[in-house]
């Protein structure tokens, strides 16, 4: 099993300005992410991850309607590129994504598929008001229902945030019950590999207890990376890619 994970472009094209943090490069990601597709498509990957923040939505302009255009036109970029990959697709929104418009764009794509003898399973999270990633609801009842299923392959969880190890020096990138999270995923035996985003430098592949954890660095960053891992056996090795500028 061989998976592409690529993440955080924070995206600007039609939508005015650039992030907010200088280093994330948001007006070049229209012509950086094509040219990392077009290098993934060249390694021949089983399944390709993209783990949130797709563009970088002005939060104050959520209910604005010339916003909100703009940022369905990025979207639906990302969706023209997306279509010219030949293997399925996980994605799910990050805290600077819209989160209706990213429904309206990419619906369509499922949260619960088999792709080569895995179950890919994605989960759409958010932040509560102190910007604490937080399971609830209907993806914390998918999330159970999962890790409780005696008769489901070998599953891999997709989530923007982190949900081990912790990384709340800053910001809070790690989810409020991440610890629990981790205990039960471990604790199952069902899941093999788990990645994230939304932290920026990210945290290298690494092992425990049977599982595999990843959170990938930023893509919108210098020097633009993505990763390509590989399962076999139960043991998963990563190999991190640079943009060809």
């Amino acid at each position: 099993m061989r998976i592409a994970h690529i993440s955080d472009l924070h995206m600007r094209h039609h939508l005015p300005g650039t992030a907010s943090v200088a280093a994330r490069l948001s007006r070049l990601m229209p012509d950086y992410f094509a040219r990392a597709l077009a290098q993934i498509r060249v390694l021949l990957p089983d399944l390709l991850v993209i783990s949130g923040d797709l563009i970088d939505y002005p939060l104050d302009a959520l209910d604005d309607p010339a916003t909100q255009k703009q940022g369905r036109q990025d979207l639906e970029s990302i969706a023209n590129l997306l279509n010219e990959i030949p293997v399925p697709i996980a994605i799910i929104p990050g805290n600077h994504d819209h989160p209706e418009l990213f429904d309206r764009v990419f619906g369509k794509f499922p949260d619960d598929q088999v792709v080569n003898g895995y179950r890919i399973l994605t989960f759409n999270d958010h932040e509560d008001a102190k910007h604490v990633p937080v399971r609830t609801g209907q993806q914390l009842k998918r999330f159970r229902a999962a890790l409780k299923d005696s008769k489901s392959l070998p599953q891999i969880h997709v989530q923007h945030y982190i949900v081990w190890p912790e990384r709340n020096e800053e910001y809070p990138h790690t989810y409020g019950a991440g610890a629990s999270m981790c205990e039960a995923i471990i604790a199952t035996g069902n899941v093999r590999l788990v990645l994230s985003g939304h932290y920026h430098p990210g945290v290298p592949l690494f092992y425990d207890k049977g599982v595999w954890f990843s959170t990938i660095r930023s893509f919108s960053e210098a020097p633009h990376p993505f990763v390509i891992y590989e399962i076999e056996n139960n043991r998963v090795t990563a190999t991190t890619y640079l943009l060809a500028l």
